[in-house]
């Protein structure tokens, strides 16, 4: 069903050998079924979510894809010409809704829009804000164009879901916006290549940090959130929540947290990812779907300036939203 084109570590790219023949119509119409108000094409977690997953399962591409992707033992995958390049939003975004819901629970991305399928691309351009308010608004990365610092999503929240899908609908066209991924087990084998780095690896797994909550996942605007937690947990092998943007405003807003020691594993920690660890570097072409582990990989990208680059992202939570702590946009909130 995938066959494989390249090997990087555990990161792999694949390309469907597959048609989808009718199953695509069937998928819409049966979320279609389901949704009311597909919430501005971007959907929501919907209550009859377990019901729906068994459903869908039942159309005979998305179980197939299911499994293969699950077969994988993969930390991320990357599936080109996927095949719903063709499609209008709205049956392109229920495929991809479909395809998450295979995987597990996909999650509503903020506390406002409860939507789903969350649109990675530049927001305004001209009339920016002005400095002090662009300071006190934490924009997030896939609100603008340039780099995004390596980091796994919903570091902020209670419950970071375990997995996470990105579709390229346009790739930049100006050579830039390569999709990154690193192995937390390539981070910790560096951190302990010395003394500091073992010291700054026990520190960070004992001492929570607070994580500060992007403005658009937010209450409100002009709300400041934090979630305190640690950064490595060892339950089955060692496990990361990291944004350096995140932590750094975080400490800002609990200074009496902010210790010498703990600042200085996390400026470490920090320069071993951005800088030393080894890691998987392409510029995915239109119609891919990359899937990744959110506990045992980062994320980021490289830097780009054209404006049209646009991804959709759908965060996939193994928990059911009404057993899940945090914003997922059903009563469990």
């Amino acid at each position: 069903m995938l066959t494989t084109i390249e090997q990087s570590g555990k990161i792999s790219i694949v390309k469907r050998n597959f048609s989808w023949g009718a199953d695509l119509d069937a998928t819409y119409a049966l979320v279609a079924q389901h949704f009311d108000d597909f919430n501005g094409n971007g959907f929501y977690p919907h209550p009859d979510e377990e019901a729906l997953r068994r459903q869908l399962l039942a159309i005979p591409t998305l179980q197939r894809l299911a499994q293969a992707i699950a077969g994988r033992a993969a930390r991320g995958l990357a599936i080109t010409g996927l095949g719903l390049a063709e499609l209008d939003e709205a049956r392109r975004n229920a495929a991809l809704y479909a395809i998450a819901l295979t995987q597990g629970y996909p999650t509503s991305t903020d506390q406002r829009t409860r939507r789903v399928a969350w649109d990675v691309r530049a927001r305004g351009g001209a009339g920016a804000p002005a400095a002090e308010a662009a300071q006190a608004r934490f924009v997030t990365f896939s609100e603008r164009v340039g780099n995004a610092d390596m980091h796994t999503d919903s570091s902020f929240y209670p419950m970071p879901e375990e997995q996470f899908l990105l579709y390229v609908v346009n790739a930049a066209r100006c050579n830039g916006g390569a999709s990154l991924l690193i192995d937390i087990e390539d981070i910790v084998a560096e951190l302990n290549r010395t003394a500091a780095g073992r010291a700054a690896y026990q520190l960070l797994c004992a001492q929570p940090v607070p994580f500060r909550v992007p403005s658009v996942y937010a209450a409100s605007e002009q709300q400041v959130e934090y979630h305190l937690a640690p950064v490595f947990t060892l339950e089955n092998g060692p496990a990361m929540r990291w944004r350096y943007d995140a932590i750094v405003k975080g400490l800002a807003a609990r200074p009496d947290l902010a210790t010498p020691q703990l600042s200085a594993a996390v400026e470490l920690l920090n320069d071993i990812i951005e800088r030393r660890a080894p890691r998987f570097d392409r510029c995915l072409p239109d119609d891919t779907l990359l899937w990744a582990d959110n506990h045992r990989t980062l994320h980021g990208r490289a830097s780009y300036t054209d404006p049209a680059r646009h991804l959709i992202r759908i965060r996939i939570s193994n928990t059911p939203n009404a057993r899940r702590i945090g914003p997922s946009g059903i009563s469990a909130d």
